[in-house]
């Protein structure tokens, strides 16, 4: 027998509720979810056929979130959630936190590019992000304008016309510690340009700050984990339309590969049998499934939403999300905790550094050791 007929093979469907591209600050879409569903096509036809019979659902097609906005339509879709519970998985993000998040890959990274497993092991990353959260979450227009900023940077990579975010005049309610943040951006502006020439703007960078791709490779990977060989039918997206480099040298690929951060080890391959399929929803029913999957994460994932589905379905979130979706825990601020306080002091360390002109990673690691045990034997002395 050949032994390629005895490896396991999966049949993926992806479809996403929230999306709205690059604008991460979108007033009402707070909440990006990308949903995959394990299933053949002949199965996904006749329960999607079953289910428009049931509910009555009109236009002959299964739309999350229309569904969502009814009592009869929230039936249908958990009716969906229950008959496929255990073969779908879900990215969820918080769209201000990934923005944050990205804030961190795009403005710090470049300047600490050489070293920066030391700044990830440590979680310096999450505290960043995390503060950054709270900064666009309660501080107001200062913190707005900054992200708005490089949101705008990021969808055009064009430095001209930015208000705040290599501003050097500061809001007086500016906190401390986006001082610090901006002041490292200022200083290190050099870097950011060199890591976004022709690439923010252009090409697949128009969609720089889009989840998708993220989001799909994340739970190709895992469900990598699963499967010996995948086929996956993506609805139509035009931020997958214009890369998808990423995905096909997967194709074929039988070796498994983990990253190795801050204790964490996540799979960073998957075995695509063939190139992604930009399908029409409406002829690949799978992908009409695994969008209502997608609209009832964000609704749950909403903690605007009380009532019995929404609780319902946020029950099922530690089965079904997978690791690396994107929510923000400030317990990566709590300054109680050792890490917190070398962190906040790395923060400052960084901006003073780049201030002077002083290299950013030498000798950082020593730095880090050092400023370890001074913490150790002195923690800070908090305010009550």
């Amino acid at each position: 027998m050949d032994k390629n007929s005895l490896k396991t093979h999966a049949i993926l469907h992806f479809d996403e509720s929230g999306f709205t591209g690059n604008n991460l600050l979108h007033k009402q879409q707070k909440i990006f979810c990308y949903a995959s569903l394990e299933c053949p096509h002949d199965e996904a036809k006749d329960f999607v056929e079953h289910i428009i019979r049931k509910y009555k659902i009109q236009n002959g097609e299964i739309k999350g979130g229309k569904l969502l906005k009814g009592v009869r339509g929230k039936r249908a879709v958990d009716e969906i959630i229950q008959n496929f519970k255990g073969r779908f998985k879900v990215s969820v993000s918080d769209k201000k936190y990934a923005l944050a998040g990205k804030f961190f890959e795009y403005i710090f990274e470049p300047a600490i590019a050489n070293v920066n497993s030391i700044f990830y092991n440590i979680n310096f990353h999450r505290f960043i992000s995390n503060m950054l959260h709270v900064e666009l979450s309660v501080r107001g227009a200062m913190a707005e304008e900054i992200f708005e900023d490089f949101e705008k940077l990021m969808r055009t990579g064009d430095f001209e016309g930015l208000k705040a975010l290599f501003s050097t005049s500061k809001d007086e309610g500016i906190s401390p510690v986006l001082e610090q943040i901006c002041d490292f951006a200022i200083h290190n502006k050099g870097s950011v340009v060199q890591e976004l020439d022709g690439y923010a703007g252009e090409g697949a960078g128009k969609w720089v700050l889009d989840l998708t791709n993220t989001a799909l490779f994340s739970l190709l990977a895992e469900w990598g984990q699963k499967y010996d060989q995948l086929t996956a039918y993506c609805d139509q997206s035009k931020p997958l339309s214009e890369d998808q480099e990423i995905f096909n040298v997967m194709i074929n690929r039988e070796d498994k590969k983990f990253t190795h951060v801050a204790g964490i080890d996540s799979p960073i391959t998957f075995n695509l049998k063939e190139p992604l399929n930009l399908v029409d929803s409406k002829i690949i029913h799978g992908v009409q499934l695994a969008d209502a999957i997608a609209g009832a994460f964000a609704y749950a994932c909403d903690r605007e939403n009380q009532d019995e589905y929404a609780e319902k379905w946020r029950a099922m979130i530690e089965e079904h999300v997978i690791f690396g979706s994107v929510f923000p825990d400030y317990g990566h601020l709590d300054l109680n905790k050792l890490e917190v306080q070398r962190n906040a002091v790395l923060l400052q360390e960084l901006a003073g550094r780049s201030k002077n002109g002083i290299s950013l990673t030498e000798d950082i690691a020593e730095y880090i050791q050092f400023i370890t045990i001074a913490l150790r034997e002195t923690p800070l002395e908090l305010q009550t």
